[in-house]
């Protein structure tokens, strides 16, 4: 409701009805506090009594050969509170319950939270703890719900934005770019493990003496470019983020369904790939993908190499370290790598010699992804730490499988401003309602029954009805 002029009446209604508060307590505090628990109280009445009409409506205006059944309640749980109304239950001309209501408000069957409260939940436990989104939760609607019940809406969202592919759709609208940037990285997260200790010890000894196993997260970035938005800031454009627990050829196939799915492949004439070096996040992986006539290449992200140089050479502003800087932003990777070879053979064996040899080892295998820095590529690490480790690393924090997977996706429709998606309805009819629909049909044009063309005639059965058809109220007796 939009209208001002309604609201206005609205409000100087409630204001009668506050106001003798306000003369009794003389304090805006506690009058602040009053007014704020008995308006969600009046917007939850206001949503029962609204729906409650709905379906008085729908009563009157039920179809023919239908018939009252019953009214049962329901209860849902709404970013207003606990909301709970009656509705009625018909039987429709086959003898099938129907909660009329319910399906066309699309209320999913069973369901315990409204579709709001489950998107509300969704998006804010991406940012904060399952325990703290539930009390967050609760402060804004009365409406008591657990942390498990929030680890439920994060697994049940994950699970609909893998299945639509909610986290990188773009509506049908399609970018033609002729160059396309791709980057990946790896995010390992602590995985949980099912035995718990025997007695309580300290969180630092428990930390130091628990056996802890990681799984990596994949993450592919994909975007058009960056625009300028600020002295020394950029935006990329098109941006399409995505994420998956499982193999590097599931994972590609995921990230290259994104990209056909925002992008025009066919205008594609270059793809850029960005990555640290491993071998499932290779030029290899999107080359065999690409179509012919697409130029595919490949620049190591300079993060990773000046983490090296910095861990081969710790004193900074030593010639050694400079030297290797230097070479590395002037893209000579195997000038680099004999360099740190020939500084290495002169050192004594130790852990500064293996660092040193470690960077040799590195420059020379990835010799030719070793390029000048470029401004289009370089942005992975930064979006890897927004983007998952934000939230799923840090504090002690260990996941399951799934449970990662889903928050990290979510973060990726949020991020890329991607909505959300809500849980559908479910199936109004089971198998065997539906037999009895098409049980009740005519199997020959004999028995079609002729019309008058005063409305829709339903079809004669000359048979006796089964056992599966259940005979409504209005024909019993």
């Amino acid at each position: 409701m939009t209208d001002s002029i309604i609201l206005e009446r609205v409000a100087d209604a409630a204001a009668d009805c506050f106001y003798g508060e306000l003369l009794r307590t003389e304090d805006l505090g506690a009058f602040e506090q009053i007014v704020a628990a008995d308006t969600r109280l009046m917007a939850s009445m206001v949503l029962r009594k609204c729906l409650e009409r709905f379906d008085s409506d729908l009563r009157d205006n039920m179809p023919p050969k239908w018939s009252v059944h019953e009214s049962a309640q329901r209860t849902l749980v709404t970013l207003v509170g606990v909301v709970t109304f009656e509705r009625t239950i018909f039987l429709d001309e086959f003898g099938r319950r129907r909660a009329w209501a319910d399906e066309l408000l699309g209320i999913p069957s069973r369901a315990r939270l409204s579709a709001c409260a489950f998107l509300w939940i969704a998006s804010h436990a991406a940012e904060l703890s399952y325990r703290k989104t539930a009390a967050e939760f609760i402060a804004l609607t009365s409406a008591s719900i657990s942390h498990v019940t929030v680890m439920n809406v994060v697994h049940r969202e994950g699970a609909l934005l893998r299945e639509s592919g909610g986290e990188f759709a773009r509506d049908g609208m399609r970018v033609s770019q002729d160059v396309l940037f791709v980057e990946s990285d790896g995010l390992w997260v602590h995985l949980q493990e099912h035995e718990h200790r025997d007695e309580a010890l300290p969180r630092f000894l428990y930390e130091q003496a628990r056996k802890t196993k990681s799984f990596e997260l994949k993450i592919a970035a994909l975007y058009a470019g960056k625009a300028k938005v600020a002295p020394g800031r950029y935006e990329r454009g098109g941006l399409c983020l995505t994420c998956l627990d499982g193999d590097a050829d599931a994972f590609w196939e995921r990230a290259w369904e994104m990209l056909v799915e925002n992008y025009e492949e066919a205008d594609v004439d270059r793809i850029a790939v960005g990555g640290d070096g491993a071998e499932w996040c290779g030029p290899e992986r999107v080359g065999a993908r690409a179509a012919a006539g697409c130029a595919v290449d490949y620049t190591l992200d300079f993060f990773h190499i000046m983490e090296k140089v910095t861990r081969a050479f710790p004193d900074e502003g030593s010639p050694k370290r400079e030297w290797a800087v230097n070479l590395a932003v002037r893209g000579k990777g195997k000038q680099l790598a004999r360099m740190c070879e020939r500084i290495a053979a002169k050192m004594k064996a130790g852990s500064a010699r293996g660092k040193v040899s470690d960077l040799a080892t590195y420059a020379a295998n990835h010799a030719g992804g070793i390029r000048p820095p470029r401004r289009e590529l370089g942005t992975m690490e930064g979006t890897n730490s927004h983007v998952g480790a934000a939230r799923l690393k840090g504090q002690g924090r260990s996941w399951s499988r799934a449970g990662a997977e889903a928050m990290c996706l979510i973060r990726c429709a949020i991020m890329t401003g991607r909505a959300l998606v809500a849980p559908p309805a479910r199936a109004w009819f089971t198998e065997r309602e539906l037999a009895a629909e098409a049980a009740s049909l005519p199997k020959f044009a004999s028995q079609v029954p002729e019309t008058s063309g005063k409305g829709k005639e339903y079809p004669y059965r000359s048979k006796p009805l089964s056992k599966n058809v259940t005979i409504p109220l209005s024909y019993r007796g």
